[in-house]
C-alpha cells in the first residue's frame, strides 16, 4: 500500500509501479531508479505541490515545485512520455 505521507507532505495523487527512469550522478552512472511518482502538499502550502520521485522503497529520490496539481500531471505526462495514471488518495 502507497503510503499516506512522503518526506512528511501528504500524497495526494500517486501512480502504479512502473519504470519512470533514473536519477543520475554528476559522472553519469545510475544513482536510483524511479519507480513511482507521487504529488503531494505539505500542510502550509495552499495550491503549490511537489512532483516526488519514488524508488521501488517509497523513498524520495528526486523532487520538483509546481503551481498546482494541474501542473505536476501536465509536467509528469510530458517528462514521462505518455499519459500517466494517477491513483486519486481521496477515492480509496
Amino acid at each position: 500500500m502507497f503510503p499516506e505521507k512522503l518526506d512528511n507532505a501528504n500524497v495526494l495523487y500517486y501512480t502504479p509501479k512502473d519504470n519512470y527512469g533514473y536519477i543520475y550522478y554528476d559522472n553519469g552512472e545510475i544513482a536510483d531508479h524511479i519507480n513511482y511518482l507521487a504529488i503531494c502538499k505539505y500542510a502550509n502550502q495552499k495550491e503549490e505541490c511537489y512532483l516526488f520521485k519514488c524508488d521501488e522503497n517509497y523513498e524520495v529520490v528526486g523532487d520538483s515545485l509546481w503551481s498546482s496539481i494541474e501542473e505536476c500531471m501536465k509536467v509528469a505526462n510530458s517528462s514521462y512520455e505518455g499519459n500517466i495514471i494517477w491513483i486519486d488518495v481521496a477515492t480509496l
